[in-house]
């Protein structure tokens, strides 16, 4: 039988760990921060200001990865599936646009006619963009239905925008076109009658013996406006040099200083009528002088008159009219309106550009909006990265003959 050794007789075992690994000089001492026993840290910690881990921990970096597709796509299911973002781009496109296209139709068909009432229409409606309640339920934070915050804005702004672009076209061509409207058309008007008996005239044809004065117009350089006033007096047979001209053609930078004027048809032989300049006081409200372009212009042509008299020792009228001379003054009159159509169709459609952008990116959502931009940098970061123009610029090698460095063959200048 074996019987156990006494515990007394025992040998003794000693062994040290610390002077052996002291003692060794290919092992390398454990970096400060490991743990104990651990040569080798996996995670890597500070140790020191020149301290540089050696090693990463896979199931850390593993797992951190899935936490943050955790959250992406608990960010992506918040904001919705794809079908989502279709509608919220949608709602925030065309209801906007809508409400854009409202105001500036309202602007335009009732504004002459009914200002208060278009303006009250107008203001009304920005204000229920601006006021509407809050449509996303109360304590809910899903980006599903905080979108909707932004509708109401954005409803807000193209109210306003609205007006404010219908106003512009308004008084910059629309008023023009719908003042000529109501004016009267008088024909066979002698230019040496008083400009009173067409006082409410838009359009007037002159008599088969009127003629416009090309040779005694004359240029006036205008210092608030940066541009030349042209006048040329419309005359007819039965005028003398003293008689008072009481109808001046007019136009802006389309004359010579002096005997020289080509605007409107002038050079036509058949035109012996004109649109008429409206002044401003006909157009709107003393208050509102300043939103219409003629508000200086007047002022600059009987200046222009003051020097004509001045340079041809001719004499003006008391109640002087300015015209457009053209041979057909009913299609100058509708250029008012076809410029006015296209102005409404150019801020039309750069609204919606721009209505259609932000709401893009409203729609996308942060997180979709950030997967978004990150995919195309490194797009672009990728194409960069295979454009050998990108790259750094390597001089060409020159070469020998035999195909070696020329620089090897070249002697120094230093030598």
């Amino acid at each position: 039988q074996a019987t156990a050794p006494s515990p007394s007789r025992a040998p003794a075992l000693h062994v040290s760990f610390a002077p052996a690994f002291s003692r060794d000089p290919g092992c390398r001492r454990a970096p400060p921060g490991a743990m104990a026993g651990e040569g080798e840290p996996l995670l890597g910690r500070s140790g020191g200001p020149g301290f540089q881990p050696t090693k990463h921990d896979p199931l850390m970096k593993m797992g951190m990865k899935r936490v943050e597709n955790a959250l992406v796509k608990a960010g992506l299911a918040d904001e919705g599936e794809k079908h989502h973002v279709v509608m919220r781009a949608t709602a925030l496109t065309v209801v906007p646009v809508a409400i854009f296209n409202l105001l500036l139709f309202t602007i335009w068909r009732f504004y002459h006619t009914r200002p208060v009432i278009s303006l009250f229409f107008c203001l009304q409606v920005a204000l229920l963009g601006a006021l509407v309640p809050q449509m996303s339920k109360k304590g809910e934070s899903s980006w599903h239905e905080k979108w909707k915050n932004y509708l109401s804005q954005f409803c807000f702004a193209a109210a306003v925008l609205g007006m404010t672009a219908g106003l512009f076209v308004h008084y910059r061509h629309l008023i023009y076109y719908q003042r000529y409207k109501e004016m009267k058309v008088y024909s066979n008007v002698a230019a040496s009658s008083s400009p009173m008996l067409v006082a409410d005239a838009g359009i007037v044809s002159f008599s088969s013996d009127s003629l416009l004065d090309a040779g005694q117009a004359i240029g006036y350089r205008s210092a608030e406006m940066g541009a030349t006033l042209c006048v040329a007096p419309v005359i007819d047979t039965s005028m003398s040099s003293t008689d008072p001209i009481s109808f001046f053609a007019g136009g802006v930078d389309c004359c010579g200083w002096r005997g020289q004027f080509t605007c409107g048809d002038a050079m036509d032989p058949k035109a012996i009528s004109g649109l008429l300049y409206i002044p401003p006081a006909q157009l709107v409200v003393p208050a509102m002088e300043w939103a219409v372009k003629d508000d200086e212009l007047m002022e600059e042509f009987h200046r222009a008159v003051k020097l004509h008299a001045a340079v041809y020792s001719s004499r003006a009228g008391e109640n002087v009219r300015f015209l457009h001379w053209a041979k057909d003054p009913r299609e100058m009159r509708d250029s008012y309106r076809v410029a006015a159509v296209w102005a409404c169709l150019g801020y039309d459609a750069l609204f919606s550009c721009l209505c259609a952008f932000a709401a893009a990116i409203v729609a996308l959502g942060p997180q979709r909006l950030e997967q978004f931009v990150e995919k195309m940098l490194s797009s672009v970061v990728h194409r960069a990265s295979k454009n050998p123009r990108g790259g750094a610029y390597k001089p060409p090698l020159a070469s020998g003959g035999d195909g070696r460095d020329a620089c090897l063959h070249k002697p120094s200048a230093y030598a």
